[in-house]
């Protein structure tokens, strides 16, 4: 009977041991696992609190530059309007596009100059035959300084049979100036520019060099090297400016490239 009372009283003291480690256990995974939760809770609350200082920040400085992009359309609407108007009156330049788009501005910026268009060509990229490219220069010139209206016809038949040349405006007027646009090197035949630059230099019709800002490989060192005028940023209005400023007499290689002898030219040269 003592033997199965100490048996009884031990089992007891067993499962009141195990209960009460039970109980023990339980309370210290609960007030870990709530310490845990608040300093997540802390930390959640700081970044969300540093990411709202960031997105405030943002915001600011997105307004910030909102401001003074509109103070920099007005500064430059305010030069254009004293610059632009008239002062290309009466020239009569010949654009020509070689694998190259025409900067959309570039029409608007010369009718508000006065200057009255007298070509709009397009030649064909690089790959049509050296011996139709060999003469191509040459004839696009004495085309563009005919002036006749039967002379240019005959010169633009011969030139648009085969392909070299199309011609989405030309007048029956002499240029007294090419403006040419080029694309990526690779897709431009250095033979043409070269033989244009030499038949508008013996005709004494001024040529310009031009490209866009994007062009990563530029062509325009050829006509550089010829001494003609450059500009390889043609579709900013950084580049426009320059092109009036060439227009009007200053002479040079303006842009950001590294063929570039200066960005603009100096405000005090332009008439």
């Amino acid at each position: 009977m003592l033997r199965l009372r100490d048996h009884i009283i031990t089992l007891v003291a067993v499962f009141l041991a195990l209960g009460l480690g039970i109980l023990i256990g339980t309370g210290f995974s609960e007030d870990m696992l709530v310490t845990q939760q608040r300093l997540l809770i802390d930390r959640l609350t700081l970044e969300f609190s540093d990411l709202r200082e960031e997105q405030r920040r943002l915001e600011a400085q997105i307004q910030e530059q909102k401001r003074d992009l509109y103070l920099w359309e007005q500064y430059q609407k305010a030069l254009y309007d004293m610059y632009v108007p008239g002062s290309l009156a009466g020239q009569k330049p010949a654009l020509i596009c070689h694998a190259a788009e025409l900067p959309e501005a570039v029409p608007a910026l010369l009718a508000d100059a006065g200057a009255e268009p007298v070509a709009l060509l397009r030649v064909a990229a690089k790959g049509t035959g050296e011996q139709a490219i060999a003469s191509l220069g040459q004839a696009v010139c004495d085309l563009l300084a005919a002036g006749d209206a039967e002379r240019q016809a005959e010169v633009l038949q011969e030139l648009q049979q085969d392909g070299r040349l199309s011609a989405e405006l030309i007048l029956p007027e002499a240029a007294d100036a090419v403006l040419l646009f080029l694309g990526e090197k690779e897709q431009v035949d250095t033979v043409f520019v070269r033989d244009l630059a030499a038949a508008a230099k013996s005709l004494g019709i001024a040529l310009v060099g031009l490209e866009n800002s994007k062009v990563k490989k530029s062509a325009l060192e050829e006509l550089k090297a010829a001494g003609m005028s450059t500009i390889d940023n043609a579709d900013t209005v950084f580049g426009q400016f320059s092109l009036l400023a060439v227009l009007q007499g200053v002479p040079g290689n303006y842009g950001i490239k590294a063929g570039a002898d200066a960005f603009l030219p100096a405000f005090r040269e332009v008439p």
